[in-house]
């Protein structure tokens, strides 16, 4: 147990060398990819498993170096969690967009690309369990690149443009992070989280370097708010969602982002302190982030006629959903975020998977009055869409619903502003996703014409979207059991 996830993070860097060491061999890169992360997820299966059943956490120090020499990982419940439900993610997301990677990915490229999509689970499994921050910040700049490169990996302009937008707001944050990081340095003189912790604490009930502090907190926070796309720093994020091939939308919107999240959740809570950060009045301002975030990101979907930009707004609105629950600054709140992180995770995979799908039948048009009847001609992508867009209104027995009622009873001072908010942010959800929902499924006038190549879903999307589908149900109608894990995990934190 203690040496699993030092095996999945060695075992996915190994997996990315070796991917591209086998030249031209796409088929077998892809092959090395999926049975490594299938592999990772039934690691992390294991690992969640013994915690639900024993609680605690590990500590693994790395080479057997103590404080303040060495490197840690540190891993509990809600670790194994998250590591468990992004790679299975990533597994069903590259299943669900290979034909878009065949046809948007030229052939001898097609094993970089597997070796950056490897990479990109690396740094998620590094931010999940480092237990050192200067580490979370080698691999936030892992992850940046990597995800720069299933970007750009397109070659078309607009992938360029979004590519070099992206590149040019996260290398300011990590700017931002590593002033942090000497910030901290400077005042405690280490880097170890569980060392930090106490000096900071010593730190903040004395008063000294109250000003450091608040700066370091506050450039972490702005940081790591550019990198997961906070309101209002988001404006990377509809370009480079919606201009990707299919598997890399689904990816960078299901998983990347929440490993700036998962990494700020821990510096809040193991390095500050939760008190801390709320006598600061952080809090209230990622709560209000949040709760912003919520409603302009909703607007904006409504504004836009791009299938694939109009999903990446939606994100937006989303991930102000998991910054309103971390701003409640209670247990239940950051649980409720927690989950609907993973709600997130599964459901916009499956909503860029339809979409791939109805462009295909659209004559490859990812504008949304060119797919009346596309919802027809693809059966299966249709399905999806219809799943992922209830799911995000927020309708009974689907995860988005069951998020939205946990992140509704984990508010407090600030029950009714949230309440509010959700209110307002479903309503427009609807107004954004069930007209296109109306529009795939109408029938077809002799006028309208789709393209007959790729009528027929890949066996691969099939299995993806259907997958999907029923993980966001059985969210929605099991996702207590869930909710009681990650209560039980964030109260180890």
């Amino acid at each position: 147990m203690n040496n699993i996830p030092f095996i999945a993070i060695i075992l996915t860097m190994v997996g990315s060398i070796v991917a591209l060491l086998l030249g031209k061999r796409g088929k077998t890169a892809y092959m090395v990819m999926q049975v490594i992360i299938a592999a990772v997820a039934v690691m992390s299966l294991i690992l969640t498993i013994n915690f639900a059943n024993n609680g605690g956490t590990i500590t693994y120090t790395l080479g057997h170096f103590s404080s303040p020499w060495g490197n840690e990982l540190r891993f509990g419940l809600m670790e194994s969690i998250l590591a468990f439900v992004f790679s299975v993610v990533m597994f069903l997301a590259v299943i669900g967009g290979k034909r878009g990677i065949d046809e948007d990915v030229q052939s001898h490229k097609q094993n970089g690309y597997y070796a950056l999509l490897l990479l990109v689970l690396l740094s998620l499994l590094a931010l999940i369990f480092t237990n050192d921050i200067f580490t979370g910040y080698v691999f936030i700049e892992i992850s940046t690149i990597a995800a720069c490169g299933i970007v750009m990996v397109k070659e078309s302009g607009e992938t360029l443009k979004a590519t070099i937008k992206y590149l040019f707001m996260s290398l300011i944050a990590s700017g931002m992070f590593l002033i942090s990081i000497a910030l901290l340095y400077s005042i405690t003189g280490h880097l170890l989280i569980p060392a930090l912790s106490e000096s900071v604490a010593k730190l903040a009930a004395s008063g000294e370097y109250h000003w450091p502090l608040l700066a370091s907190a506050t450039l972490i926070t702005v940081s790591l708010g550019v990198k997961s796309a906070m309101f209002p720093f988001h404006i990377w994020l509809p370009d480079a969602h919606g201009t990707a091939t299919t598997s890399s939308s689904s990816i960078l919107s299901g998983v990347v982002v929440k490993g700036y999240i998962i990494l700020l959740i821990k510096i809040y809570y193991r390095v500050y302190g939760i008190e801390v950060i709320k006598s600061m009045g952080i809090l209230n301002i990622v709560f209000a982030l949040g709760i912003a975030g919520m409603v302009v990101g909703s607007v904006m979907a409504i504004r836009e006629k791009n299938l694939k930009r109009m999903i990446a707004y939606s994100s937006v609105a989303q991930i102000g959903y998991i910054y309103a629950g971390i701003g409640l600054g209670t247990w239940a709140g950051l649980a409720a975020a927690l989950f609907h992180m993973i709600v997130h995770a599964f459901t916009k995979p499956l909503l860029f998977s339809a979409a791939g799908g109805l462009i295909e039948v659209s004559g490859h048009s990812k504008m949304i009055a060119d797919m009346k009847g596309a919802g027809r001609r693809n059966k299966w992508a249709g399905f999806g869409f219809l799943v992922g867009a209830l799911s995000m209104v927020g309708f009974p027995i689907f995860g988005g619903f069951t998020s939205k009622v946990y992140l509704a009873l984990g508010a407090q001072d600030n029950k009714m502003v949230l309440l509010l908010a959700l209110a307002i942010s479903s309503c427009l959800n609807a107004i954004y996703y069930m007209p296109v929902v109306l529009r795939i499924f109408s029938k077809e006038s002799s006028e309208d014409v789709g393209n007959a190549e790729g009528l027929v879903a890949s066996s691969g999307s099939v299995l993806s979207i259907a997958c999907f589908s029923v993980i966001n149900i059985a969210l929605g109608i099991g996702g207590f059991i869930v909710m009681a894990m990650l209560m039980q995990g964030v109260q180890m934190l």
